[in-house]
This record gives C-alpha cells, structure tokens and sequence, in this order.
C-alpha cells in the first residue's frame, strides 16, 4: 500500500485533479484521482470522481460495481446514491433505481429533484399510471414548475387537463429559457392530441426556435445530475451542427471506397452477435428492437456510442502494425458492449441511429454483423423529429430546411452503401411493417441469423 499524503498534498492533488476534470482532461484527472484513491482509500471523493469518469467513458457495469462499493460504505451519501441509481437505470435495472429514488424521498420529502427522477424512472419501466401520479404529486408541490406538467403530458396528453394545459400555455410564454423549450413541445403535444393541428405546430415552431437559440449554452438532464462538470454541447450553432453532419457524410462515402473495402477486408472481427439499427430518429428503430429483443437469444441495449467511440479512440491509438486497424475496432466495440450490460452471449441490438454513417467502417470491422436500416416515409419521419424534444444532439431537426437537407444526404449515403456493399444492408420499411407485421417479423429474424421464436410477434408484451 502506498503512503498517504499529508492533508495539505491531499488536498492540493484533489484540487488539480478536479480542475483537469473541469475542463475535459479526463486523462490526466484519472491518473491523479487514481493514486489518491489508492493512498487513501477510506475517502470517498477520489473513487466517486472514477466512477464519473467511469460512467463518461461508458464503462458502466464498472461503474456500477465501484459505486455499490461506497454505497455500503456510505450508505447516507445522497450524491452515490443518485448516481448508482443513474447508472442502474442506464443499464436497464429500473427497479433498482426506483428503489432508490422512493428511500431518498421518504428520506427528503421535499427533494424535488428525487421526485422528478422517480417519476422519469416509472415511466421508463413503463409503470405509467404510477408514474403520472408520480407527476401529479410533482405538480401539486410545486405548482409553478414546468417538470410536472411536461412529464405528465409525455407519460398521457389525454389525462392532461384544461387547467393543465392552460398552465402549459403559461410557461411556454414566461418560463426561464431550457423550461419555456420543454413546455412548448409537451404543449404542441396535448394541443395536438385535442386536434388542434395549427395551434401545436405553432407550439413546437416555437419549442424549436428557443432551442437553436440556446445552443452552446450547456444543460443538465436529470438523469445526468450526477456528473461533476456537464459535458459541453455538441455544437454551438445550428449552422455549425449542420456543416459538420454533411462533412461526416461527405468524408464517409469519400473514404469507404471499393479500393478501401478491398485493401482492409481481411482485418475485422468474425462476430455475429451485433445488430446494428441505423436510420433516422423517429423512423420506427425503436420497435425494432423491441421486436428482436424479444427472443430470448437477443439482449437490446438502446442508443449506445460505443462503435463510434471504439473508431475513435483507435484511431487516435499509438499504431500497431502486428494488429489490423479494424481488428483493434471490432474488439474494443465488443468489449465496451459488455460495459454497458450485455453479458457476452447470443446477440445484441445497438440501436444508434446515425451509425447510418459507419456502416462503412462497421462492416469491416465485423464482418459478420448484420446491419439493419429502419425505413420510414420521409415526410413522416421530417415530422416527427421537428415535433420531438431529443434529450442531446440533433441539432438540425428543429430547422425544417436543415432537416429535408441531412434527409436527403442521408437517403444519399445509404444509396452508396448498397451500391459498394450490395445486399450487406437490411432495409425494413415502418410502412411494410404495420401492414404486415408477421411477414417483416420472420423476415427480420431470419436476416438477422436467429432461429424463429414465437415471443417476436408478441413483442409488446416483454417489458
């Protein structure tokens, strides 16, 4: 064991640790964090620091593991409970989680912020009569917050009432600036629910504008309370977000050339588990997964980063000349998929929707996966991201124009992938799937190299 710091070197390498932390050194931060962990173990703040650190790099069964650690530990800290909680909902346990947002209000009844997290948990486990109560006990508290109201209208627009919707209104005209967003799309909602098309597209008109204007400005989702330092948005203009979306296009088909297919085809990873579910927000992905998750075979994991992250950082790596480039991706995205819960066997759905553009690099670094593209009708899918509040990112689909256009690039991209890697790609139209469901169902599986299960078409009834 090494040996403890004196107090003031404690505190001094907890301070630079922290400020490294602050300004995106994430590196540098664990390194230090690191030692003082090990010199002083008894202290909390250093392992609860990793474990963020942790939690950002997407290794979240590790984080979990260290945070059920200084839970026992510290069995009153508010701030690891939160987070283990944040974590146990990100890999899917939401009973855990909702056990602990339920202990932490009996503990603090007038934490708001536990109130709201409990509520958005029941809602994610799809207990949704509890959780509008639970939005309902936030609206009753706290009468001129938007949270209740906006939550309730996500969880039912039919049970929101007059009074509910005129206080909508309200805040959609007078609130502070992230809430007044977030009342003007669940008030488009209700207005829309009600038939009243022309008053809720003029609501997320509205929604829409006061988010672009708040780009750059960072904010805090309540599932990501938990982070230190609130990670930086990802572009601080809608101009900007668009440049670097028809870029990442452009470089895409510009890279994955035949000749580029045909001098890395040899270097990946002969794994079929991963499914892959790529397209466009709003166009029917979602039920996808539901559909597959559903055979016993088949773990969903939801929206990860983890391929375009694994390209990243080996990308970035020191060159390995002994190892092929898209060997190194393969495995780092199977590894970084057992951090985020899947236990390693049968298959699993990475629903990310934009890996639309590393379908390149996805089928050289696994050959074998499939890759599934959600269809839907363009007009519809315009739509249904203009009207939809996304919780990060996708910055264009609140400017109608930007958004027929990354439309068009990307019905562009995935013409040139199935002209350079003909028949690798698995198209399933929403429409076809709603008019036919079991013929697409069994389609569905068979393409993806599962034997038939029953369970898929009953899909709705997993939980």
């Amino acid at each position: 064991m090494l040996k403890p710091h004196a107090p003031g070197v404690y505190m001094s390498a907890l301070a630079e640790a922290t400020r490294l932390h602050t300004i995106g050194e994430l590196k540098r931060a664990r390194v230090i964090y690191e030692d003082l962990a090990r010199r002083h173990p008894n202290e909390a703040l250093p392992r609860m620091r990793l474990a963020e650190l942790d939690i950002r790099d997407g290794r979240l069964v590790s984080a979990r593991r260290a945070l059920e650690d200084l839970a026992r530990a510290n069995p009153h800290a508010h701030d690891v409970r939160t987070a283990l909680a944040g974590v146990a909902e990100e890999l899917g346990d939401t009973a855990t989680a909702i056990r602990i947002y339920r202990d932490d209000i009996a503990r603090l009844p007038s934490d708001g912020l536990s109130h709201l997290r409990l509520a958005t948990a029941l809602q994610s486990a799809g207990n949704l009569a509890e959780s509008a109560a639970a939005f309902r006990t936030i609206v009753a508290k706290w009468p001129s917050a938007s949270a209740g109201y906006v939550g309730l209208a996500a969880v039912d627009t039919a049970a929101v009432t007059d009074q509910e919707c005129d206080r909508l209104r309200h805040l959609a005209a007078t609130a502070p600036a992230q809430e007044r967003t977030q009342a003007c799309f669940a008030l488009g909602d209700v207005l829309d629910r009600r038939g009243l098309f022309d008053d809720a597209f003029s609501a997320y008109q509205k929604g829409a504008a006061f988010h672009v204007a708040g780009l750059g400005t960072p904010a805090r989702d309540v599932n990501t309370q938990y982070l230190a330092a609130a990670q930086a948005p990802a572009f601080a203009s809608l101009a900007a977000a668009e440049a670097a979306q028809q870029e990442s296009m452009r470089s895409a088909r510009g890279t994955h050339t035949p000749e580029f297919f045909a001098r890395h085809r040899a270097g990946g990873i002969e794994s079929p588990a991963p499914i892959f579910i790529v397209g466009m927000p709003r166009s029917g992905s979602t039920l996808l997964e539901q559909i597959l998750s559903s055979h016993p075979k088949v773990h969903g994991l939801g929206e990860t980063l983890a391929f375009p992250n694994a390209l990243a950082r080996e990308a970035s790596a020191p060159r390995q000349p002994s190892r092929p480039f898209f060997s190194r991706v393969g495995d780092a995205y199977l590894a970084a998929l057992k951090e985020l819960g899947w236990s390693g066997e049968g298959y699993v759905v990475d629903k990310l929707p934009g890996n639309f553009v590393n379908v390149g690099a996805i089928h050289l670094a696994l050959p074998r996966a499939t890759i599934v593209h959600s269809l839907r009708d363009p007009i519809d899918t315009c739509f249904s991201c203009f009207r939809h509040l996304f919780r990060d990112r996708n910055e264009t689909t609140y400017d109608l124009a930007a958004m027929g256009r990354y439309y068009v690039a990307y019905r562009e991209l995935m013409n040139y992938w199935d002209s350079v890697l003909p028949g690798r790609v698995v198209h399933v139209r929403y429409e076809d799937l709603l008019d036919d469901p079991e013929a697409q169902i069994r389609r569905l599986v068979a393409a993806c190299g599962l034997e038939w299960n029953d369970a898929c078409l009953r899909f709705h009834e997993s939980g």
